[in-house]
């Protein structure tokens, strides 16, 4: 178990209690109870459709960092998607929705249009050099790798709302 951490409001004050929306330490004067447990002074003030969406710093810094692991990872699983040749639009659902759930729980899982975006945008770069290769070869893009795109981002953002 770890150590006492210094309180984030109190430096001086060491606690092993942290808030359960957003997990900073907190000592016993900044705690508040709430029905669904101990809390910070600035998450306990605000109802929970207040809170959904609002990322702090740290959040979107993680968010964002994790939507480039998503576009740089997502780039060898979606090569190996296509190379699969059947099931194909199964397997990009799949990986749309775990590249979802990644970048929800990266980022503190509030979600909200941020970690959506994130989301999105991080999915479509991965499959963007696929369908950029077919365009820079002079041929056309075929509809069924553009399909497999937009349901993989779809579910991405689905899954990070």
């Amino acid at each position: 178990m770890a150590g006492p951490v210094p309180c984030y409001r109190h430096p001086r004050r060491k606690t092993r209690v942290s808030c359960a929306t957003c997990g900073r330490p907190i000592c016993t004067e900044c705690m508040v109870q709430t029905d669904v447990g101990i809390k910070c002074p600035d998450d306990a003030r605000l109802p929970r459709g207040a809170r959904a969406g609002a990322m702090k710093t740290g959040q979107v810094i993680r968010s964002l960092l994790a939507g480039v692991a998503v576009a740089v990872v997502g780039t060898a699983v979606v090569y190996a998607i296509f190379q699969v040749g059947f099931l194909t639009l199964i397997l990009s659902a799949v990986a749309g929705y775990g590249a979802g759930t990644f970048i929800h729980r990266a980022g503190g899982r509030n979600g909200g249009p941020l970690a959506m975006s994130v989301s999105g945008v991080a999915v479509a770069i991965a499959f963007a050099p696929f369908l950029a290769l077919q365009v820079l070869a002079g041929g056309e893009v075929p509809i069924f790798r553009v399909l497999t795109a937009l349901v993989a981002v779809g579910f991405a953002i689905y899954n990070s709302r």
